[in-house]
């Protein structure tokens, strides 16, 4: 099947707005075996936006619109295509009902109820976090979605409402599912190459690598008659990328770098404790935020000057081997925090190419209650815009091999 995206919006064409939602979408509709092969945008214009939808429509099977399903008068999508399509505008009463409870009143205003209709003989798509319904309908041979302009109401819709509908359609009666392989320490073009011959063959099933602030994800998609045939042809699939980039994979789906470190601890019965210096606190905020096992860390402090610290612990400095002073805080971290392990990362000089300036270099130390003590520099000028959220990806990625005893990275990323 093929699919055209169109986007909505005069805000898209004038540059005041990034068009996020086009590249999400065609991810996700290759992923089900959907090609997208035309984009286009237009302006809050009747005219311009049906001559868009009727050259995708004799061009595609399905033609996604995302923008103008909101309150205002330049929000025009469902209109046009309910006229184009010779089709009433019904309320849908689920998406009256939460309007009305949004501004806890029934006298809404005629943009809020116009945001609660929908195509008649549609299948209205949730939006579980704004006010606008989406649209689903199939009318003379192609399918029509609507979707909010909004990125979060946007994402939400394709990945709990939309993508069941299509991949039945896509699926001819097979089963299809997917499975994501994190990786840390390559980038998408290198990794792209290491897997190209495994892309270059791929029938079913398929491969698909997406860059996320740091981590590449490897999504792999299986076409099955059954549930048990479909896993079987992804275990095989995995089985041959991790061969190539084993060294490099951390884990499933949505699980982050740190997510590994503090299951680790908490398997072990084991904690954490952060002391950070001249990093402008994205260690401890990168690393502890929303962590699963809360238990295993320990507490954390941060300074912004490295004679406070150096004062704070009564530690001389040793400004010809920063490494031994960084290892000291390390030693600090674990008697104050009485952690099994300390960790203590330092930023020396200043970058400043960096975005929101970061230090020039990191020292990484990692002490453990029975004396060890590791101790990595890494290099931040390297990645110079990326290294305020690079940091703590290169710090965590330290840890988790540390604790899994796996060899680490050479610094080249």
């Amino acid at each position: 099947m093929k699919a055209e995206i169109i986007t909505s919006g005069t805000e898209l064409l004038l540059g005041d707005v990034t068009d996020t939602n086009t590249p999400f979408l065609a991810r996700e509709l290759a992923a089900i075996g959907i090609h997208v092969y035309h984009h286009t945008t237009v302006g809050d214009n009747p005219k311009r936006l049906l001559e868009a939808i009727q050259i995708a429509e004799d061009r595609a099977d399905i033609v996604i619109v995302s923008g103008g399903l909101g309150p205002t008068d330049d929000d025009i999508t469902k209109s046009i295509l309910a006229e184009h399509l010779d089709t009433n505008l019904v309320v849908d009463e689920e998406s009256l009902e939460k309007v009305i409870q949004r501004y806890e009143t029934e006298d809404i205003s005629e943009g809020n109820y116009r945001q609660a209709m929908v195509l008649e003989g549609s299948t209205p798509l949730k939006n579980d976090i704004g006010m606008a319904a989406g649209i689903y309908i199939e009318k003379e041979g192609n399918i029509y979605v609507l979707l909010p302009g909004v990125p979060n109401e946007f994402e939400h819709m394709v990945t709990n409402h939309l993508l069941p509908l299509l991949t039945k359609k896509s699926s001819k009666n097979y089963i299809l599912r997917s499975r994501n392989l994190n990786f840390y320490g390559l980038p998408e073009a290198k990794i792209a190459e290491k897997l190209s011959k495994l892309i270059e063959n791929q029938t079913n099933p398929t491969i698909a690598i997406y860059a996320k602030s740091g981590i590449i994800q490897v999504r792999v998609t299986a076409s099955a008659p059954t549930e048990e045939q479909g896993m079987e042809l992804l275990d095989e699939m995995e089985k041959r990328i991790l061969a190539i980039l084993g060294n490099h994979f951390f884990g499933y789906n949505t699980t982050r770098l740190q997510d590994v470190v503090f299951e680790e601890l908490a398997v072990n019965n084991e904690t954490l404790s952060i002391i950070e210096i001249h990093t402008d606190g994205e260690v401890v905020d990168g690393l502890v935020h929303n962590i699963p096992h809360k238990e295993a860390f320990k507490g954390g402090l941060y300074f912004t000057q490295h004679a406070d610290a150096e004062k704070y612990f009564s530690q001389s400095p040793n400004t010809e081997n920063p490494k031994k002073t960084n290892e000291g805080f390390a030693k600090h971290a674990v008697a104050t925090f009485d952690s099994d392990y300390g960790l203590a990362v330092t930023g020396l000089g200043e970058n400043k190419r960096s975005f929101n300036r970061m230090p020039e270099t990191a020292i990484i130390s990692i002490a453990t209650k029975g004396g060890e003590v590791y101790t990595k520099e890494i290099d931040l000028q390297k990645r110079t815009y990326f290294a305020r959220w690079l940091l703590p990806l290169k710090v965590s990625d330290t840890i988790r091999r540390f604790l899994l005893d796996l060899p680490q990275l050479e610094e080249n990323y």
